[in-house]
């Protein structure tokens, strides 16, 4: 009998599927208040240094050794406002296979994929997995995941874990916005939960619940919450309420953030979990490996600064003394005050675009670049005017020889960009 969809991916029910909002990458990749803070969640975790020395590089190509066939390959055909839906297609075909290299075809944009396509579905279905499937909520950068019956039966979290994994091994990014302490639950370690804000949940009932436990700090409010919340906290997996004291509150609180943010959605982690590992066990390697993936999965609020951009690029320079040669350094001088510009926020706009525009990822993805970037050189015809450009599979970008005043580099960047960032596109 021919295989079905069925027989490969659980059904997944998109409803009509709207054009996506314009993303600001900023709202899922931003320094936040979260990295104050790291130093203090690491330092009380039930540590296993059994594999500090494994670097998150290493971790990977061993499972891509063992598990992935660089010699077998299958065509996904993307719409870049529809990243969702072509995924959900592509997984869903007979011929899919976790472990075949991707090659990815965005429609009306025929190219061949050296890597950069690919780089780029990634990184949009990773922003598509958090504003569009429904399977995550939260503050951006922080997230926890919904509970939904509906989800479940559909096994949309399954599904989303399939493609985090997907994209994590094939060298694309991870989602990098789950709470921290979510995480770090899910992979077995035991955080300090005292310093977990209540505003990762949206719930205002619950938040002024949890508030009032928090609060308790005399015998009248103590007696208070057990007659007002006693049975919904007993509800909540803390069934000691009704014999506590004023110093076991503290307790109490953590384990009600603990219940909301892990245990109560316990079904979901583990459909999530089970989608991850049904491509090599993945997620066993990442439990097994978590601190190499913390950035991976959530917000560490580490940005690109100008000293690494720049120590991606190799530059293609013409023999020194030569005419271009000086027209390209007259270029390249602009260049690095726009590098600066950048770091010192005078213009709008990230290394992170920059990198977007050069290679179509928006962070060095875990194994680095197949190659170095570089910069290359192009002459302008007279009476034309012809703007910066790059390819992303060649991760080059190439500048225009011979400009002389910033204030026209600056331009010609920003327009290159602006229009070269996906938006708009189908």
């Amino acid at each position: 009998m021919a295989s079905t969809v069925a027989d490969h991916i659980p059904q997944i029910s998109l409803g009509s599927h709207q054009p996506n909002p314009e993303v600001d990458r900023d709202d899922f990749y931003t320094q936040s208040d979260f990295s104050d803070m790291e130093d203090t969640l690491m330092d009380s975790l039930d540590v296993d240094d059994s594999n500090d020395d494994v670097e998150l590089s290493s971790a990977l190509k061993d499972f891509q050794v063992s598990n992935l066939d660089d010699e077998m390959s299958f065509t996904v055909i993307a719409r870049r406002r529809h990243i969702l839906k072509s995924a959900v297609m592509a997984l869903a075909k007979p011929y899919f296979a976790w472990n075949k290299v991707p090659n990815v075809e965005f429609v009306g944009e025929m190219a061949d994929d050296y890597g950069g396509p690919r780089r780029e579905f990634f990184r949009l279905l990773m922003i598509d997995l958090q504003t569009s499937m429904g399977v995550l909520e939260g503050q951006p950068g922080n997230s926890l995941f919904t509970y939904s019956q509906e989800l479940l039966s559909s096994k949309k979290y399954y599904a989303a874990g399939k493609m985090c994994a997907w994209s994590i091994m094939h060298n694309g990014p991870g989602p990098r916005c789950l709470n921290r302490h979510l995480y770090l639950l899910m992979c077995g370690q035991d955080p300090e939960l005292e310093g977990v804000s209540l505003e990762i949940f949206f719930d205002q009932d619950l938040k002024s619940r949890i508030e009032k436990v928090a609060n308790c700090s005399t015998p009248q409010d103590l007696e208070e919450v057990k007659e007002s919340l006693g049975d919904w906290i007993a509800g909540c997996g803390a069934p000691h309420i009704y014999t506590a004291t004023l110093d076991d509150m503290t307790r109490i609180k953590n384990e009600l953030v603990a219940h909301f943010l892990f245990h109560r959605v316990a079904s979901v982690v583990q459909q999530f979990i089970a989608g991850m590992d049904a491509c090599g066990q993945f997620w066993q390697m990442v439990k097994r490996f978590w601190k190499q993936f913390l950035p991976v999965f959530t917000n560490t609020g580490q940005k690109l600064t100008r000293n690494i951009f720049q120590n991606l690029f190799t530059i293609a320079w013409s023999p020194l003394g030569s005419n271009r040669r000086d027209a390209e350094e007259e270029t390249i001088f602009l260049w690095e005050w726009w590098l600066m510009a950048i770091q010192e926020q005078e213009v709008d706009l990230t290394f992170e675009e920059v990198l977007v525009f050069v290679s179509g990822a928006d962070c060095l993805p875990p194994l680095g670049f197949s190659q170095g970037c570089t910069v290359e050189f192009f002459d302008q015809e007279v009476g034309t005017r012809r703007l910066p450009y790059a390819s992303t599979c060649s991760l080059s970008i190439f500048l225009p020889r011979g400009v002389k005043e910033e204030a026209d580099f600056r331009e010609l960047m920003d327009t290159a960009l602006r229009g070269s960032l996906g938006f708009g596109k189908v």
